[in-house]
């Protein structure tokens, strides 16, 4: 039996947790694993999202990797960040957008084919509303990515991410934090200035674990998109009302 056969039970527990299977029953969960490929990925080892590999949707079962562009002077722009449980949809790209995934944790990915997913599209308004609500998400996290870059400075855009971080309810630094300081386009050294002023203001990451002093230091540079996922969202204790 290979490792899809000898895992099915795990995979389809954590497929069904997943956005793009909301209220899609078991056995519907089941057949769409049923047309998917796995694949491993070992640390450092990348491939191009190229005409061989864009018309895919990739799920990450576990592991994470790095979404880049380079420049002629050979420049890298770290795009995104892909961890476990996130979904990229690169057959929705141009056939002209070019992008790198490196990956820096071993990685398993789980992936359709563009003629696989149209087809589920066709048999299933769930699964195609899913697809809608995905593309969607990902239209406004852009646009957030994008005001945060322009207007925010790198102390503000450091706080935003770990505030985005906390409001899902990890409280752990998902990445490295030379990734973090490429991700957010900062130097180390810039990164290191940014860490030590949110010190000053209570907030400090040990060990990967976000700390605050009082535990709400972080609603300051909070926003009321990533904030909905927060306990203390709406009340009179949040600052966003």
């Amino acid at each position: 039996m290979n490792s899809k056969s000898n895992n099915v039970h795990q995979y389809l527990d954590f497929l069904s947790g997943l956005a793009l299977f909301d209220n899609l029953q078991d056995q519907e969960i089941e057949s769409i694993f049923s047309l998917m490929k796995v694949k491993n990925y070992r640390k450092g080892e990348i491939f191009s999202i190229d005409l061989d590999n864009r018309p895919r949707l990739y799920i990450t079962y576990d592991g994470q990797f790095k979404l880049t562009k380079v420049n002629e002077r050979g420049d890298e722009m770290i795009l995104r960040v892909v961890s476990k449980g996130e979904v990229i949809s690169p057959m929705h790209f141009s056939h002209y957008y070019d992008v790198s995934a490196e990956f820096v944790k071993h990685t398993t990915l789980f992936y359709l084919s563009e003629d696989k997913v149209n087809e589920l599209i066709k048999s299933s308004p769930l699964f195609a509303k899913n697809i809608i609500n995905m593309l969607a998400e990902s239209i406004q996290s852009l646009m957030m990515t994008a005001e945060v870059w322009r207007l925010k400075n790198t102390k503000e855009r450091l706080g935003w991410f770990l505030a985005s971080v906390n409001t899902n309810n990890l409280g752990k630094l998902p990445i490295s934090k030379s990734l973090l300081a490429s991700y957010l386009g900062m130097t180390p050294e810039s990164l290191s200035r940014a860490l030590k002023k949110l010190k000053d203001e209570g907030i400090s990451i040990e060990n990967k674990a976000i700390k605050m002093r009082t535990g709400n230091e972080l609603c300051n540079y909070c926003d009321k998109v990533i904030g909905s996922n927060c306990d203390l969202f709406g009340s009179k204790d949040c600052p966003l009302f």
